[in-house]
Order: structure tokens, then C-alpha cells, then sequence
């Protein structure tokens, strides 16, 4: 113990500067030991607000009005989300080999016929005779084999139905119902049959 004491003083005194330079090392130790703790979790918190902006863009970008997509027995499906952009969709469909006529109507709203001659009895084709002959020309027909709506936004065309030179009509009419979102009237036109600008008339029910 006295060996201890007599060590101790003959330790100089600090100086004033002394003290404050180990102050100043002591406090520079502190902060950066807080950086080191502290910067990690910021990158974390960074790395999360950049997934869920990432989430948002992705959630957030709604689906195209419509898409046209081959399969490969080839067949189309048509999906149609929004009655947008007529001229588009026409111009997807000739690009898939389909030469088509579509019309975007408001609700109520129909295409006051005739706007062409058609193919068969489902729109202005040859008369049957009878109510037996009119419901097996009907079945027979080639429209509903060309085109059919197949769910709630997509339609099925079938072009092996579809003879040169014939145009497939299709005419939307807005339902003003997400669930259902239109309803659909699709007829095959004959080859050298124009068909007329839809003129919109109310329909009467």
C-alpha cells in the first residue's frame, strides 16, 4: 500500500490542456460508438420505405384497358377492363390476324341497325322458314362459334370461324357495374359487306 502511495505522487499533475484533450478524445469515442449503433438501423428503415414505395407503384398501376393474347390452339382471349380506345383494340385484333369493327356504347345506348348484311340469322341473314327451322339455323350459325364472351371481361374468338373478308362486329355497352362491367353484341359481317358507323339510339326494352 505505501509502495502504491509513494508511486502515485510521483505521478506529475495533468495540465489543464491535457484534461481537455482527454475529454474531447472520451466524448469523440461516445459519438462514434452512437454512429456506429445508430446508422445501421437508419439504412434499415430506409431499405423498408423503399420496398413499400416499390409496393405502392406496383399495386397502385391499374391493368390496360384491354389485351388481345393468342393461344397456342389458335385462339384469342380478349380481355376488355375498360370501354376505352376502340380504334386500339380493332388495331390489336388486325395485328392478330381478326379484322374487326368495335363500338364503345354509354348505357342504354345501342347501334340503330341495319349496319351491314350478316352471315347468318343472329343479325339481318337469310329468313327461315319456321320456329324449327329459325332455332336450328340459329345453333348452326357461325357468329356465336367465331365469338363468345367467356367470363365477365373476356371474350373467345375462334378465327378458324372466321371466312376472308368477313369482319367481326362487336358492339360494347357500358353497365355501369364493376361486377359486370358491359354487355357485349358480336355478329360476323359478309365479306364485301360494309359496315356503317354505329349511329347510338336508345334501346327500347
Amino acid at each position: 500500500m505505501d509502495a502504491l502511495k509513494t508511486m502515485w505522487e510521483t505521478v506529475p499533475a495533468a495540465t489543464e490542456s491535457e484534461l481537455a484533450g482527454a475529454r474531447r478524445r472520451l466524448l469523440s469515442g461516445i459519438h462514434s460508438r452512437r454512429r456506429l449503433v445508430t446508422t445501421p438501423r437508419l439504412l434499415v428503415t430506409a431499405g423498408a420505405a423503399a420496398t413499400a414505395v416499390a409496393t405502392a407503384l406496383v399495386l397502385g398501376s391499374g391493368a390496360p384497358a384491354y389485351a388481345v393474347a393468342e393461344s397456342p390452339d389458335g385462339t384469342l382471349t380478349v380481355t376488355v377492363n375498360e370501354l376505352h380506345d376502340p380504334d386500339g383494340l380493332e388495331a390489336k385484333l388486325a395485328a392478330a390476324g381478326v379484322k374487326a369493327d368495335v363500338t364503345f356504347l354509354t348505357p342504354g345506348m345501342l347501334c340503330a341497325p341495319p349496319r351491314f348484311t350478316g352471315v347468318d340469322t343472329t343479325y339481318g341473314g337469310p329468313p327461315a322458314d319456321g320456329p324449327g327451322e329459325l332455332r336450328s339455323a340459329t345453333k348452326a350459325a357461325r357468329s356465336p362459334q367465331a365469338a363468345t364472351v367467356t367470363s365477365v371481361r373476356t371474350i373467345r374468338i375462334a378465327p378458324e370461324h372466321i371466312r376472308p373478308g368477313e369482319t367481326l362486329v362487336m358492339e360494347f355497352r357500358d353497365n355501369l357495374n364493376a361486377q359486370v362491367p358491359w354487355h357485349l353484341g358480336m355478329w360476323l359481317a359478309k365479306a364485301g359487306s360494309p359496315v356503317k358507323p354505329c349511329a347510338p339510339i336508345k334501346e327500347i326494352r
